[in-house]
């Protein structure tokens, strides 16, 4: 009877037997699971990033056209046009000389100055009509650099700018697109 009690002393049933040999593979799957989901995350950033820098371009290339802009219809129509989801912007086409000054006053400062861009939009007249050459997704137009300043000093942002031709009466001038997003 005594090595009968003896026997069942340190028994502890077919899991708990096995206890000392789960604990390694339950490590094992927390680890793998805790890999698996930072690196499910960081693609995803990854992808979110690229989304926006996509959308962007699509911006831009649907605004620039073939790079001549002639007359105020033709950017208006292609602003209308735009359909992006997630993405808000502001694009413009500024005089290259102005936008040159705009950069390197934006190098300088930590705060955002390229807000002072909504001030250097071009203005073409139509049938006696001044139209802004500019467009905005998730702001109202005008874009005002009260508001522009408010948008970039609170979100991290995305500026792209392409050279253009702009005519202006009967006179092609040098320009420039600008087009900043941001997310919502």
């Amino acid at each position: 009877m005594l090595t009968r009690l003896v026997r069942q002393r340190g028994y502890l049933g077919p899991i708990g037997d096995d206890i000392p040999s789960l604990i390694p593979i339950l490590v094992g799957l927390i680890t793998f699971f805790a890999a698996f989901t930072f690196t499910l995350n960081e693609y995803n950033s990854c992808t979110q990033s690229f989304s926006a820098d996509r959308d962007t371009l699509i911006i831009a290339n649907a605004l620039k056209g073939d790079s001549y802009v002639a007359t105020f219809g033709e950017f208006d129509s292609a602003c209308k046009g735009l359909r992006v989801r997630g993405l808000n912007y502001v694009a413009g086409i500024i005089e290259s000389s102005r936008w040159q000054f705009i950069t390197q006053d934006a190098q300088d400062q930590d705060l955002p100055k390229l807000a002072v861009m909504a001030n250097y939009f071009y203005v073409m007249e139509e049938n006696a009509i001044p139209n802004s050459l500019q467009c905005a997704g998730g702001l109202d137009t005008p874009v005002t650099v009260d508001a522009l300043t408010h948008v970039l000093s609170n979100r991290p942002f995305i500026v792209l700018s392409f050279p253009i031709a702009l005519q202006v009466d009967f006179v092609v001038v040098p320009a420039t697109l600008v087009v900043i997003t941001w997310r919502v």
